[in-house]
């Protein structure tokens, strides 16, 4: 059975092959979650990012990292984050033989990435509120109104 070695938490656990590390963290008394994640998640499902750890020894055995895992790590929406190649969300990997792994690992802010959102999302909101304006004025002149 292969092991699972917590680095932060001093503690190794064994698992049964193909596991969800997040599950068996959990099962353990091994928390992945900081601060109030731990109660506000998305309960495993890969969707908020807040399960993420970094696989310090052993990523070739795991599975593969996905194109949507990918995706929430490096932020959703505006705030875009840097994304080590060994950085993974617990929900999502599955254990194949032995790991050593990081909870709770740090990340950093990519501050030209996030830019570019923050641009993109105001000329879309300038974008948006020019239409409804426009929609306005024609619903209000074929009501007679204007």
């Amino acid at each position: 059975m292969p092991v699972v070695k917590f680095e932060r938490e001093g503690r190794s656990i064994e698992v049964p092959k193909g596991a969800n590390l997040r599950k068996v963290a959990l099962k353990a008394g091994i928390n992945v979650y900081k601060g109030i994640n731990q109660f506000l998640n998305c309960q495993g499902h890969g969707l908020c990012g807040t399960c993420r750890v970094e696989i310090i020894q052993g990523d070739k055995n795991v599975n593969s990292k996905t194109p949507k895992e990918e995706w929430v790590l490096r932020g959703k929406f505006l705030i875009a984050h840097k994304v080590k190649p060994n950085l993974r969300l617990s929900c999502q990997v599955k254990v194949e033989d032995d790991i050593v792994v990081l909870t709770m690992p740090d990340y950093e802010i990519d501050k030209e990435e996030t830019l570019e959102r923050i641009k993109v999302f105001a000329v879309s909101a300038i974008f948006g509120i020019l239409f409804l304006g426009g929609l306005l004025f024609i619903v209000l002149d074929f009501l007679g109104k204007i």
